[in-house]
């Protein structure tokens, strides 16, 4: 279920992100927080190894209902106090045309060519009566777009009319407060990731969402009703739950690793708010453990 709420990753590029201003916050020394008594938590202090100030790791879900969406307090003090909000991607150097190029099928294939007629008559049928593509709109557009990209239609389709970005939302804050925006990624690179994912297995993940609607959604549901509750075991316990273990290992495992160096050169120089899809946080090899493996101390504190 990790994939399908923590790798909304195209969708970002919807929203209308401005150019970050040029930090102006004064050199205040930051207290640190108490921490809590439990391990729920969406924010987490990150202290020691030689830090002048402490910098905070928050899990974001890309997408999410407004009707869900939430921002704590204390999330919101502890960015406006930092010197720069280091998100998953830099966008700001994005090729538009690029990304629309890595999202289609190649040498105009459709997902026809990889599958049986019965499978795309069911993923056809799905799409005109669940999602509204009709079938000649379908054919001559959506069947040409990589598995991965077509599923997450059938999520964002979902969560109805009226949703909110974590990211468009905290960078809207960090603009506000003239707070240098940076990215671990550029949407290039992340979407790379992606294409190390094999067709056969998006499609067998695309057509598992379609065959078992009713309890995916349910699942989704769940998660999203874990994430609002802050339980960061039950997230870290669903993530790790991904029977194809190639998503943990190419879109997580990976890129969390690839994020350390980066990350401790730009805690090491000022306070970072560093904010990431949820999924990256818990675990053997997520965020919090990997920093810890470094020396750090990572601490919970209340959101709100």
């Amino acid at each position: 279920m990790k994939r399908k709420i923590a790798l909304l990753l195209s969708i970002a590029i919807l929203f209308g992100f401005r150019p970050p201003k040029k930090n102006e916050n004064n050199n205040q020394t930051l207290e640190l927080d108490k921490a809590l008594n439990t391990n729920n938590s969406l924010l987490w202090q990150i202290s020691g190894n030689g830090l002048n100030q402490p910098s905070y790791l928050f899990g974001t879900i890309h997408i999410i209902s407004t009707q869900d969406y939430f921002l704590g307090k204390n999330v919101q003090k502890k960015l406006e106090n930092s010197h720069e909000l280091i998100m998953e991607m830099d966008l700001e150097n994005m090729d538009i045309a690029a990304l629309s190029a890595i999202s289609i099928l190649d040498s105009g294939k459709t997902i026809k060519n990889y599958l049986s007629d019965s499978d795309y008559q069911i993923i056809q049928t799905f799409m005109e009566d669940s999602i509204g593509v009709k079938k000649f709109t379908f054919e001559q557009f959506y069947a040409r777009l990589k598995p991965f990209y077509l599923e997450q239609l059938i999520y964002i389709k979902y969560l109805g009319q009226d949703k909110e970005s974590y990211e468009d939302n905290l960078k809207k804050i960090a603009d506000r407060k003239k707070i240098t925006v940076s990215g671990l990624e550029t949407m290039e690179e992340q979407l790379q990731f992606l294409e190390e994912i094999p067709i056969a297995v998006q499609l067998k993940s695309m057509i598992k969402t379609i065959k078992e609607y009713s309890s995916e959604t349910a699942r989704l549901d769940a998660l999203i009703k874990d994430y609002k509750s802050e339980n960061l075991e039950a997230l870290s316990k669903a993530f790790e739950a991904e029977e194809d273990t190639i998503w943990n290992d190419k879109l997580l495992v990976k890129r969390n690793n690839n994020w350390i160096p980066a990350l401790q050169m730009k805690m090491e120089k000022k306070s970072c708010f560093i904010a990431v899809g949820a999924g990256h946080l818990g675990g053997a090899h997520g965020l919090i453990a990997l920093l810890k493996a470094k020396g750090y101390t990572l601490e919970p504190i209340a959101s709100n």
